[in-house]
């Protein structure tokens, strides 16, 4: 892939950090992290869907030490509620969830992170929904999803009682997605007037090209709009962000 073209390379499974386990390899992700930084020509390595239970501090040390891993990793955490995690199977906690990301800014300030959250799962009440919401306001995700819990034929949560309404599940949804709004608008804006390394992805005629730095995955999260842009897709360039537009940064070449 590399000898083809290849600059960024995106690990991506149901959880990550399970590689290697089905082969009783210790530390699989972390040996596969290290054999991969050996190719030369490859830039950036991206991690995506890793359950929090699975990061320990040896993923945490290698990653923060990788010179070619960029610091944005997908955890999707679904809920924090210590009883709504149990339903669903979790063996994470809420206090585990907060001291991962707290172990996780302090080895990588810099670092950028997406997770994935429910609303709606049965039985979930006015106040675990609003504790859900409390630790978004606290953890101050880059990224984050939200959907709502849907009753999938043959799974056990379509037995458990206190189904929650399809409008109620509406309301928490749009609520708890104008709250990352506003986080994530706020964190663009903190942007404004810093250098950034970006990834050209395309470049159109008018020269308002495309491209991404290390805390935009792609086609998944928000994008760098680059304007008076000379180089080609594949190629990294240095940009400063003069602006935004929605979720998007608007960056000129430097």
């Amino acid at each position: 892939m590399v000898s083809a073209g290849v600059v960024e390379l995106n690990i991506i499974a149901q959880d990550s950090t399970y590689y290697g386990r089905d082969l009783k390899i210790k530390n699989g992700l972390a040996g596969l992290i290290g054999e991969l930084e050996k190719i030369a020509g490859l830039s950036w390595i991206r991690l995506m869907y890793l359950y929090p239970a699975g990061i320990d501090d040896k993923l945490i040390e290698t990653i923060a030490e990788s010179k070619k891993v960029v610091h944005y990793l997908d955890i999707p955490i679904q809920h924090v509620n210590n009883k709504i995690l149990k339903a669903m199977r979790r063996p994470d906690t809420k206090d585990q969830l907060r001291r991962l990301i707290d172990k996780l800014r302090c080895a990588m300030p810099d670092i950028a992170m997406r997770t994935t959250v429910m609303v709606g799962f049965p039985d979930e009440s006015e106040r675990q929904f609003a504790e859900l919401m409390d630790f978004i306001k606290w953890a101050q995700f880059d990224a984050l999803g939200c959907f709502k819990f849907y009753a999938e034929s043959g799974t056990a949560a379509v037995q458990m009682p206190g189904q929650i309404p399809e409008k109620v599940k509406q309301q928490r949804l749009e609520e708890l997605m104008l709250t990352q709004q506003k986080i994530a608008f706020a964190k663009n804006n903190n942007r404004i007037g810093s250098k950034l390394t970006c990834l050209v992805d395309s470049v159109n005629s008018d020269k308002l090209s495309r491209g991404r730095f290390y805390a935009q995955a792609p086609d998944i999260d928000s994008v760098c709009i680059i304007k008076k842009c000379s180089a080609k897709p594949g190629e990294f360039i240095n940009t400063k962000v003069v602006g935004t537009k929605d979720y998007d940064l608007v960056v000129e070449q430097i």
